[in-house]
């Protein structure tokens, strides 16, 4: 009984105290969580931000300093690189297949022309159906008008002549105005004129219908009619000095109208249907100043007090004289290619500087033709001046100033540059040794 009396006890005793144990836990567990929350700090964990030296420490930025200006570097300058050496292919596309010929419309019973290039003469486009060339209107006026006068002159001047004894003594001629103006003569004057006028529109005609003319061509087709009918007209009146007046006057007139006939002919058929400007210049140049030239040595010849033949054979020689000169510059033209601003520089430094000399030399020395030697003087001085002029201007004018890469070395392989004037027809690429 005692033992589990006392067992009880014990086991009341334990339990009890078990339970004293368990309460007292169970109070104490709030209280140590309130003293953890009262007296335990939370640690803090601190991360560094750009610009703190240390966790938590803001440290200030260092100051910055001012920006030093440095000077621009100049850019260096690098070489070109060399040229490189182009090469150009030329390529020839195919020629396109020959298109078939377009169909009549049945509507169509005359067959409509299609488009096609025009016609072509002398490796030109013919201009007209009539007139081929730009020159060939001037070209057919000039032979119809050159050949219809002609022929009116053979007819009219001789009878003139006659009729008023023009050139003759009048007590050894008889005036016989109706010799000149009777029904004869008139018909004489139509038909001439008519019969002129139509072979030289048709022969003209016929020409430029088959040859192409330009308007320089025709232009100094003019020129060289004149100039033939000069030449043939004064050797033929030097020839018949000795015939009647109105012989001489038939003569004349005759040699005159074939003479020009025959100086627009060489220079429409040599010249060509285009003739070259520089070439045709050079030539008219020749004819010009072999007429100064006979003028000045005629003057030469009065001033020394002898006659000379007269004024008459004096013009004879004037008008026989350009046709030689033209016609060795139309030789030299063969040779030589100089430019037309060549040309026309030498003519007006030599006509310019001739004049001058011969006008100062005769105001100091006087004209007076009986004076002998200083009535010679101005024209030989007028003379030698020209020619001075000319060949110094031609010779000493650097052509190469008006073309400063012209006659400079070429690299090797390269074609040599010649000096060529800016107006230059380059129908030759060599320079003149003339000019």
């Amino acid at each position: 009984m005692k033992t589990v009396t006392e067992l009880r006890r014990r086991g009341e005793v334990s339990t009890s105290a078990s339970r004293w144990w368990v309460a007292l836990l169970v109070a104490l567990v709030p209280l140590c969580s309130f003293a953890q929350t009262e007296s335990v700090e939370p640690k803090v964990i601190v991360v560094p931000y750009p610009g703190m030296a240390d966790a938590g420490m803001i440290s200030e930025p260092p100051p910055v300093a001012p920006p030093v200006e440095t000077p621009p570097v100049p850019p260096v300058e690098t070489p070109p690189p060399p040229p490189l050496e182009t090469r150009t292919i030329e390529v020839t596309p195919p020629l396109p297949p020959p298109g078939e010929p377009p169909l009549v419309p049945s509507n169509d019973v005359m067959g409509t022309p299609s488009e096609a290039p025009g016609a072509f003469i002398d490796g030109k486009p013919r201009e007209g159906a009539f007139l081929s060339g730009p020159g060939s209107m001037t070209f057919v006026l000039h032979h119809t008008l050159m050949t219809g006068l002609g022929v009116l002159a053979t007819q009219m001047i001789p009878r003139a002549v006659g009729a008023y004894c023009m050139g003759q003594d009048a007590t050894m001629c008889t005036a016989m105005p109706a010799m000149f103006t009777d029904q004869d003569a008139r018909v004489a004057y139509l038909a001439g004129s008519l019969i002129g006028a139509a072979v030289g529109f048709g022969a003209s005609a016929w020409w430029q219908f088959n040859h192409w003319i330009s308007h320089r061509s025709a232009n100094f087709g003019i020129i060289g009619s004149f100039i033939g009918a000069a030449f043939l007209g004064g050797l033929t009146d030097l020839a018949a000095s000795m015939a009647t007046p109105r012989d001489r006057a038939a003569a004349v007139t005759w040699t005159i109208l074939i003479g020009s006939l025959a100086g627009a002919w060489l220079t429409t058929i040599i010249g060509g249907g285009d003739v070259a400007l520089n070439k045709a210049t050079l030539v008219v140049s020749g004819a010009a100043w072999a007429m100064i030239y006979t003028a000045l040595i005629m003057g030469m010849v009065a001033a020394s007090g002898s006659s000379g033949g007269g004024v008459r054979t004096g013009l004879d020689a004037m008008m026989i004289t350009p046709a030689i000169g033209a016609a060795a510059m139309a030789f030299a033209t063969l040779k030589f290619n100089p430019s037309t601003t060549q040309i026309m520089r030498a003519n007006l430094f030599g006509v310019g500087v001739g004049a001058a000399v011969f006008l100062l030399s005769g105001l100091v020395l006087g004209l007076d033709w009986g004076k002998t030697p200083t009535g010679i003087v101005p024209y030989i001085l007028g003379a030698v001046g020209a020619i001075g002029a000319k060949t110094v201007v031609s010779i000493f004018w650097v052509e190469a100033a008006e073309n400063p890469g012209a006659n400079q070395p070429a690299a090797p392989g390269a074609p040599q540059n010649f000096a060529l004037p800016a107006n230059s027809s380059r129908s030759s690429d060599k320079v003149s040794p003339w000019w």
